[in-house]
């Protein structure tokens, strides 16, 4: 059966149609903190671009979330000024934590102005209960020269690189870049508790991330990153893998789709019931759109 002009007049709009939709979907800029959400829950990210806030900036979970981000980056000093496990057990963390909650009206002014002193102290309390157990977890690693190197590296640098591809139209900023032995190393602070061994899979994907930019910056392999998890005191260094590169590029073009208007399916896990999303979630993806 041959194609008269009608036919090809059809395949020709249709042809159009859908390569303007990809060029589109290309032309939506991605930032690695819309990643980071994604790998968290899909549904967090169409929630976000749509004006929803992630966190509430007057709840106590998110001013602990900015105070163990603070605290951690004491952590590099920490281990830069100490030389041996008594060294670092004899280091005053109620001090370190007495000076963080004070540095946090200079710093988050806003954030801060929300709260009251009784509030504030309750806050200071909650993350005082951490402290035994950070300062124990950088006594174990204060001997261990690969992260030692490490922290050295972070203490003296204070550089948040802006990095940007332009083949994947991603930016990001992330903690430090470290250089290191003709590469880099991307260097991220997670807020939670570090997993027994390595390190989360979500986590692992954002700072493939940030890696992927890094490399097209600076035209060399990225081979390894960090991750520093503030609620533990634990500095986690992973190898970057193919598999990693793939799941990062995949989940960019589904986030594009996703902040063009695509709702993506609900999954259920353990962090549902704390999700600031909740009551949203649990409508009718179709409703959804439509109210959003």
């Amino acid at each position: 059966m041959g194609f008269d002009s009608n036919h090809l007049l059809i395949y020709s709009m249709l042809y159009i149609h859908y390569k303007n939709m990809f060029l589109k979907n290309e032309k939506i800029k991605i930032t690695v903190s819309e990643l980071s959400m994604y790998f968290s829950c899909a549904r967090k990210l169409y929630y976000s671009c749509r004006g929803h806030e992630q966190f509430h900036s007057s709840s106590l979970s998110y001013m602990e979330h900015l105070v163990l981000k603070e605290v951690a980056m004491k952590y590099s000093d920490v281990l830069k000024s100490s030389s041996s496990k008594d060294d670092v057990l004899s280091t005053d963390f109620d001090s370190l934590l007495l000076q963080t909650m004070g540095d946090l009206t200079i710093i988050y002014p806003d954030e801060v102005s929300g709260f009251t002193q009784e509030e504030m102290s309750e806050l200071a309390e909650t993350v005082g209960s951490y402290m035994a157990g950070i300062q124990q977890s950088l006594s174990e690693q204060v001997e261990d020269p690969e992260i030692s190197r490490i922290a050295n590296l972070i203490s003296s640098s204070d550089n948040e690189p802006y990095l940007h591809s332009e083949k994947l139209n991603v930016t990001g900023v992330p903690y430090r870049l470290l250089s290191i032995d003709g590469s880099f190393v991307p260097v991220i602070i997670k807020t939670s508790k570090a997993p027994e061994n390595g390190v989360w899979n979500n986590d692992r994907l954002h700072v493939t991330s940030f890696a992927m930019l890094a490399e097209e910056t600076h035209g060399v392999p990225i081979k390894s990153a960090v991750v520093i998890y503030a609620k533990s005191g634990n500095f986690r260094k992973l190898n970057i893998h193919s598999n990693d590169r793939r799941q990062v590029l995949k989940a960019i073009g589904r986030a594009r789709k996703i902040k063009d208007g695509k709702m993506p399916d609900k999954t259920e896990s353990a962090l549902c019931a704390s999700c600031e999303f909740t009551e949203m979630c649990n409508v009718k993806a179709s409703l959804a759109s439509k109210l959003l």
